[in-house]
């Protein structure tokens, strides 16, 4: 494969990005990407609750926190952890469909504990979150940014 770097992640294309060249495995950068998301997201949802304070119902703050995240975190993954190529719509749609089923576990589990049972809203999210974080690599790592193997070609038959 003369003037071809290959990477050492299943779904990359080319030469590793930045971010691979500085951790090889794809599962600790995903996890490190969604960790620095879901601390975002946390603080968004944390500064909204504070913000709009107690006569909104903190399931409020969490849909814009999930939903600004959503979009920053999908171009993150896409662009700097899977390297995928192809349709982005696609990939939205299946990403967005992954985060929606973990949102409406988010939703119900917060509104439940939170507002029916009345523990504090924001570490209640913090536990919640742990379980959503989860739920979000599975589906990602083998829906969302999934790729069918490239057939071989004459040239890596070699």
């Amino acid at each position: 494969m003369a003037g071809k770097e290959k990477s050492a992640l299943p779904f990359a294309k080319g030469a590793p990005g930045p971010l691979q060249r500085l951790i090889k495995d794809q599962r600790v950068l995903f996890l490190l990407v969604g960790g620095a998301n879901t601390a975002f997201s946390t603080a968004l949802f944390a500064c909204l609750v504070l913000l709009l304070g107690p006569d909104v119902p903190s399931v409020v703050s969490l849909g814009i926190a999930w939903l600004v995240s959503l979009v920053l975190v999908f171009f993150v993954y896409r662009r700097l952890v899977f390297r995928v190529t192809g349709n982005g719509w696609r990939d939205f749609l299946r990403f967005s469909s992954v985060n929606v089923g973990s949102l409406l576990l988010n939703i119900g589990a917060l509104a439940l504990l939170a507002d029916v049972f009345g523990l504090p809203a924001i570490p209640t999210q913090i536990g919640i979150t742990i379980l959503v974080v989860v739920f979000n690599y599975v589906g990602h790592k083998h829906f969302s940014f999934r790729r069918r193997p490239e057939p071989p070609t004459a040239e890596r038959k070699e």
